[in-house]
């Protein structure tokens, strides 16, 4: 392979927990002929637990305690990214973030904090925090429930509401965007199964259909969406263990929408594939065992692959995905990180 090839082949980002002394996000060359990767260089940054890409900008948050927590951005320069600044969140533990293309502006969700912070930014260059809303809430699950816990946080396709997962409280809030980005303080508020502990959500391409993964009970939740409104159609187990402890981690829909896959950890370690019907509902067709503690999981933009972090076990599984059947097939080609949590793809 010459260093032409090198530099037009996709960067896979990872990041990861840093207990273990790695440095929070590693960058590898994804072929995506192959699914094979090769380390290209390393970004210093603690417990870098979720990132978000706008063109030639990356977003992490640190996602710490004691005030320490925070969202850093990094720019795009001869091919690797380098650092541009930090601010702190205010809310301790971030553990999402995303950028609204719209406005120019980073969210995070906040777990222990219960909040979510807006930052707006000028090309890329974070500025300091412009808005805080925490939320106070409870739910019947005394050792999870016992605060908000803001989890997520989610755009409508057509970026003008934010949704944010509380697993605390067992909420899904939905925010108005201003023309500025922040958020309107008045929010609509769509009450879920108690003990449920939502987690993360994604919407459908055509937005009309959304699909929560529910944490503490595992199940997953497919609603019609009418704007800020969230009406359950349907409500499918992905972990059918008879664990009493359940903990799932991660939902997504395939890039071309037929398939949806969700992650279970703790009482297993599976990725669940159900196959998206017609009226958006979901019907299980497999279960693929894979690596301790599977966290955060993704398609490449092809579809062709699915890459799964294994938090124990400090790998990243590759998988081939066969779009006619759901099936996974492990390809054997793990990608050696410690404490790996997200994945992304550009």
């Amino acid at each position: 392979m010459t260093l032409s090839t090198i530099l037009l082949l996709p960067q896979l980002i990872i990041g990861s927990y840093t207990s273990k002394g790695n440095p929070g996000i590693e960058v590898f060359n994804w072929d995506a002929k192959t699914g094979k990767a090769s380390k290209s260089y390393t970004l210093n940054s603690p417990a870098a637990s979720y990132q978000a890409i706008s063109g030639e900008y990356l977003f992490s948050v640190s996602e710490e305690g004691d005030g320490k927590a925070s969202v850093s951005s990094f720019q795009m320069r001869d091919g690797k990214y380098e650092a541009i600044n930090t601010e702190f969140s205010r809310g301790d533990h971030p553990c999402f973030v995303l950028f609204r293309e719209k406005s120019q502006t980073v969210y995070t969700a906040n777990y222990s904090g219960g909040s979510v912070s807006i930052f707006q930014t000028a090309n890329g260059r974070l500025k300091p925090l412009a808005q805080y809303i925490a939320y106070q809430g409870s739910s019947t699950n005394k050792e999870r429930q016992n605060s908000s816990h803001a989890h997520m946080v989610a755009l409508s396709p057509d970026q003008n509401t934010l949704f944010v997962t509380d697993l605390g409280s067992d909420k899904i809030y939905a925010h108005a965007i201003l023309g500025d980005g922040r958020l309107a303080e008045g929010r609509t508020e769509n009450a879920l199964t108690p003990g449920n502990g939502p987690r993360h959500i994604r919407f459908n391409a055509k937005g009309d259909r959304a699909y929560l993964l529910n944490e503490l009970s595992s199940d997953v939740d497919v609603f019609a969406v009418k704007g800020s409104q969230l009406e359950k159609i349907q409500s499918i187990p992905a972990d059918t263990s008879a664990a009493r402890v359940k903990g799932s981690a991660d939902i997504h829909l395939s890039p071309n929408g037929k398939w949806l896959l969700a992650s279970n950890r703790i009482s297993s370690n599976q990725v669940v594939v159900f196959k998206v019907e017609t009226d958006g509902k979901l019907t299980r067709v497999f279960h693929q065992n894979v690596a301790k503690i599977p966290r955060n999981f993704s398609f490449d933009p092809s579809g062709k692959f699915v890459l799964v972090a294994s938090q124990e076990e400090d790998r990243v599984q590759v998988f081939h995905f066969d779009d006619k059947t759901g099936m996974l097939k492990d390809s054997h080609q793990d990608i050696l990180v410690k404490s790996p949590v997200s994945l992304l793809i550009r």
